[in-house]
């Protein structure tokens, strides 16, 4: 699936009507996307061909995510998977970020193009939306096919960001940036009480934030890398061998500017769609992107292109792991 390129002003876009079914189908999708600490920062709102999407401020995480760049990406996912359920459905997804100075809570519009008919592929990616959950746990292989690869760089390629893949003696240094990252925000005390207020123990109606049986081994989101070595004594872990021999993937942008953290929502959810697709699984190590000054380094871990705004691992996954959960679709729209 490429990103839809037609555009049209609204005076002569041709004027599709969608069914209450099928702009709930867009929002079944959306509300499936992920995002920080399972947020949710998203408001949906109907439209006459589509779907709005507008940031929710009231579900922001201000002190890990002080500048909304993470909540864009995960309202960037919400949008991508908006526009995969609507050519499922049948129609040329138009898509317009960002479309109204006036009204900087509003990231994207999803509406209704020509009438398509939707391949096999375009069905496969929907049915993806709703297998695919972040995994938290112990890995059963790292490698990755050169062939899944391609697939993973095309997706991001596709949404107009790029796909870096750091060598292993690049992956060993990331392990250092990610310890003293999680460090840092381990000692950071109204952090540690912001993530906590997202953790969910033993809440079983819960419909948002991450259960604690999700989170594996450790009390707050790491990534399982750290979870099963020491923070505090890195000559006796075998962290850097174990990232080493993984598949370490980064989704830069040519700038930083809010349009780009939301088309690296676009492109992360699009290459984990296309990971599900193939029985790969993911787990974020974003912790050292949350930081600005390990930010720039990571960046030149990278290569110095552009700006990493997602750093995350993919292998297969050894056990199954739970979806986190979603709030009711009734609780989005506007």
């Amino acid at each position: 699936m490429t990103a839809p390129t037609d555009r049209w002003s609204e005076l002569d876009r041709p004027q599709r009507r969608l069914t209450e079914g099928e702009v709930r189908r867009l929002g079944e999708a959306a509300r499936w996307a992920p995002s920080i600490h399972n947020s949710q920062p998203w408001h949906l709102r109907r439209l006459p061909d589509g779907l709005a999407v507008e940031e929710d401020p009231a579900r922001a995480v201000p002190v890990i995510d002080p500048d909304g760049r993470d909540r864009a990406i995960s309202c960037g996912a919400a949008v991508l998977n908006a526009r995969v359920a609507l050519r499922a459905l049948g129609y040329d997804p138009v898509v317009d970020l960002l479309p109204d100075h006036r009204d900087p809570r509003l990231l994207a519009q999803v509406r209704a193009g020509v009438p398509q008919p939707a391949t096999p592929r375009d069905v496969a990616l929907a049915e993806a939306i709703r297998r695919r959950h972040t995994h938290r746990r112990v890995y059963r292989s790292h490698a990755v096919a050169e062939e899944d690869l391609l697939e993973l760089r095309g997706a991001v390629l596709a949404e107009g960001a790029r796909l870096a893949i750091p060598g292993s003696g690049a992956r060993r240094r990331l392990v250092t940036l990610l310890r003293q990252a999680v460090r840092d925000q381990a000692a950071h005390a109204a952090l540690r009480r912001e993530v906590a207020a997202w953790v969910r123990r033993g809440t079983a109606d819960a419909t948002d934030g991450i259960p604690l049986e999700s989170l594996g081994a450790s009390a707050v989101p790491v990534d399982h890398l750290l979870e099963q070595h020491s923070l505090d004594d890195p000559e006796q872990d075998g962290a850097e061998e174990e990232l080493a021999r993984s598949t370490v993937l980064a989704i830069c942008t040519e700038s930083d500017t809010r349009h780009d953290w939301v088309v690296a929502g676009l492109a992360l959810e699009h290459l984990l769609l296309i990971a599900t697709e193939r029985g790969l699984v993911a787990s974020f190590a974003d912790q050292p992107l949350q930081n600005p000054s390990l930010r720039a380094e990571v960046g030149e871990l990278l290569g110095g292109w552009g700006y990493p705004q997602v750093l995350l691992r993919v292998g297969r996954a050894l056990v199954e792991t739970p979806p986190t959960p979603r709030r009711p679709l009734t609780d989005l729209f506007n």
